[in-house]
């Protein structure tokens, strides 16, 4: 549904279809696009516009709640994510199997997962919360992949290096291939052997993964060391925050924030302001500087 709105009501996350006024950004003013940035809203709302147009079907309504069509988007988001999960499945299938598999393998998901993101960030990372016992490996490495790739781009990468991480999100967890279900699931504590079993995962999957055909050195480093931490406590090398990579360190804050936002059958999920303060509050774990970026990211996005 089109809609006119004063400047002033303008922000973040409405999807602006036409400016009327004099428009100075060259940039903004020749297409049609979701406001993300903050910095964008309030050009709209300070440089003299007498209105602007927004599609409530595709963004936010002056009310700051989705318009009718959010249905559409949402299921436009679950057939992706099912997609993505059948071909994610397959690949997973013929790691654990001992066969090999190339990056092109992986792409369509990639693409299907970043275009996914770009277009509506809040409703497809709001679905792959919802995660069962029998989805949550393969929806977890969708949602981190879906989260590095917004992040990433958030922090300007080049689209190469974008496409890199997503694919390192959608891999980082191949290890978890050789852990028992019934340890990956277990809702209790885990005993000793248990936890090393866990934290092993990272080697293991870093050691698939060098078998396999293209895999670039931005995959098998955040295969390796996402779990490692700024603090030189992290595993499974206990790497000085001189050695975690940017990569290493941007999958860390994804991994983490999705495990801690999802809804499982076993507990509640946080929501995104407990998780950003539980994280900023714990010392030591992420790089501060990148997440607080973070947070500015998802704030950006309307993901909160």
């Amino acid at each position: 549904m089109l809609k006119r709105v004063e400047a002033r009501q303008v922000r973040t996350g409405m999807f602006v279809e036409a400016i009327e006024g004099a428009w100075h950004d060259p940039f903004l003013s020749k297409r049609r696009f979701l406001l993300r940035r903050e910095i964008d809203a309030q050009k709209l709302r300070k440089n003299g516009m007498t209105g602007v147009i927004i599609n409530t079907s595709r963004g936010l309504d002056i009310d700051g709640l989705p318009g009718g069509n959010i249905e559409i988007d949402t299921k436009a988001a679950r057939e992706t994510i099912q997609k993505s999960m059948q071909v994610l499945e397959s690949i997973f299938g013929r790691l654990q199997h001992g066969d090999g598999i190339s990056v092109d393998q992986v792409a369509p998901v990639i693409s299907s997962v970043s275009k996914s993101i770009d277009q509506s960030p809040t409703v497809f990372l709001s679905v792959t919360r919802l995660k069962s016992k029998d989805e949550a490996t393969f929806l977890h490495s969708i949602s981190v992949s879906a989260l590095m790739i917004l992040f990433s781009r958030h922090l300007g990468l080049d689209e190469t290096t974008v496409q890199m991480l997503g694919t390192a999100g959608l891999l980082h967890d191949v290890g978890k291939l050789e852990i028992p279900l019934e340890i990956l699931n277990k809702e209790g504590p885990l005993d000793e052997d248990e936890i090393k079993m866990i934290r092993d995962h990272p080697e293991k999957g870093h050691a698939i993964l060098s078998r396999q055909e293209g895999i670039s050195e931005i995959v098998l480093d955040v295969c390796l060391n996402h779990h490692e931490r700024i603090d030189g406590k992290g595993y499974p090398r206990k790497l000085s925050e001189a050695q975690v990579s940017l990569h290493a360190r941007i999958a860390a804050i994804c991994d983490v924030y999705d495990a801690i936002t999802s809804v499982r059958p076993y507990r509640a999920p946080w929501s995104a302001s407990q998780a950003l303060k539980w994280m900023l509050g714990n010392e030591g774990h992420f790089d501060r500087r990148l997440l607080k970026k973070f947070a500015l990211c998802l704030s950006i996005a309307a993901v909160t």
